[in-house]
């Protein structure tokens, strides 16, 4: 056991890992992303981490302008990107409050901004294919204020006021405790999508035909989780809303050119190769893992953990993250040193085995990280993010 200390003091004084800034360690992570196919930065699932979105917002930015890449994918709803395209395709502008819009309450922070104009351009100029890949609606978001009057156009005669006031009002929740959401409101809703994808098919193909009819995919994706028949087990609505990923990865991949190299910004349990070994995740099935499947080694998963600090997500309080035990991956990554960054590459990753990290939640779980991700970027204190300026 002694030995064992040795050599893992040893692993982590390496100059891949040892005392860096965050430019060194963003360097190392370009170093072994760069030639990738498609290359995720994932980020705890409670979100709300500065240091974190500061490092994966240079990392996006670096594999843009120096990789070559030509696709930025993220975890936001589909719809408002959508959206974009259609807007894009008929030439109409765009602006960058429109993208942060589109790119969610989750990332609206300053953390995130410098990302924003280098979207913009590449959008603007056709150098880059922004794509949403979640199936959720977003608050604020085109998706609940302006889609359902832009998919009712189709539609004829009292069909139209008819679906326009049953899409509005669960895009907008207008239910109350006396008539909550319900599965006849469900039922509804994909009456009125179904009417709306039949007045649709006729219709010549357009990027703006083409992009309604995946938004109506996505709402019946979005709504087969709610008022299941049996009760979701095992991880099922994570699953399920992860093959609506993986669905929409693809649709989004088809419509780009061959040899694109694409970014996926996510939650690491969503971007992870496989959570098979990772206990109580054991039954979860992530769009990583169906992506990394497809690619055949050509994918790249990073996380992202922190030994110390706090985070919060919008305006929740910050919560403190639990000290560290001293043989967690996170500890032994700043022993001997005083850097605020480390980079676990993936022989480290691998020589550590087994351990205990929390690159997954807050709490700290026993597993073999090098078959969940790639590599793992290690803040040594992390905080909350910022609230974003005003456009």
């Amino acid at each position: 056991m002694r030995r064992l200390g040795l050599c893992l003091l040893v692993m982590f004084a390496r100059p891949a890992i040892g005392q860096q800034s965050s430019d060194r360690v963003i360097d190392a992570v370009v170093h072994d992303a760069c030639g990738k196919r498609v290359v995720f930065l994932g980020e705890p699932p409670m979100h709300g981490f500065a240091r974190t979105l500061e490092i994966k917002t240079e990392i996006a930015q670096r594999l843009v302008k120096s990789c070559g890449f030509n696709a930025f994918f993220i975890e936001s709803g589909a719809y408002d990107f959508l959206n974009l395209r259609t807007k894009l395709a008929a030439r109409q502008p765009l602006t960058q409050t429109a993208i942060a819009a589109a790119i969610g309450g989750l990332w609206a922070v300053r953390e995130v901004e410098p990302l924003l104009p280098l979207l913009l351009d590449g959008a603007q100029r056709g150098a880059l294919v922004l794509g949403g890949l979640d199936d959720q609606l977003g608050r604020g978001t085109y998706a609940q204020l302006e889609m359902p009057a832009d998919l009712v156009a189709s539609l004829a005669g009292d069909d139209k006021p008819r679906c326009l006031a049953v899409l509005q009002r669960h895009m907008l929740y207008q239910y109350t405790n006396d008539a909550p959401y319900g599965a006849e409101d469900k039922a509804r809703i994909l009456e009125c999508v179904d009417k709306i994808a039949v007045s649709l098919r006729p219709r010549p193909a357009s990027p703006a035909r083409d992009d309604a009819m995946a938004m109506l995919d996505n709402l019946r994706r979005m709504f087969a989780r709610d008022f299941r028949a049996a009760p979701a087990v095992g991880g099922q609505d994570f699953n399920d809303r992860d093959a609506s990923m993986y669905e929409n990865f693809k649709w989004w991949q088809s419509r780009l050119p061959t040899g694109s190299k694409m970014i996926v910004w996510t939650a690491t349990n969503h971007a992870a190769k496989n959570l098979a070994g990772v206990a109580g995740l054991s039954n979860l099935v992530s769009v990583g893992s169906e992506i990394r499947r497809a690619f055949n080694g050509q994918a790249f998963v990073l996380g992202f953990s922190a030994l110390s600090g706090s985070y919060a997500l919008g305006r929740q309080p910050p919560r403190t993250l639990i000290a560290a035990p001293e043989n967690s991956l996170e500890a032994k990554a700043f022993q001997g040193g005083d850097a605020d960054t480390r980079y676990v590459d993936a022989k480290t990753l691998s020589q550590l085995g087994s351990i205990a990290a929390r690159p997954l939640g807050a709490d700290f779980k026993t597993a073999r990280w090098s078959e969940v991700v790639d590599a793992l970027v290690v803040l040594r204190q992390e905080h909350p993010p910022s609230t974003r300026s005003s456009p």
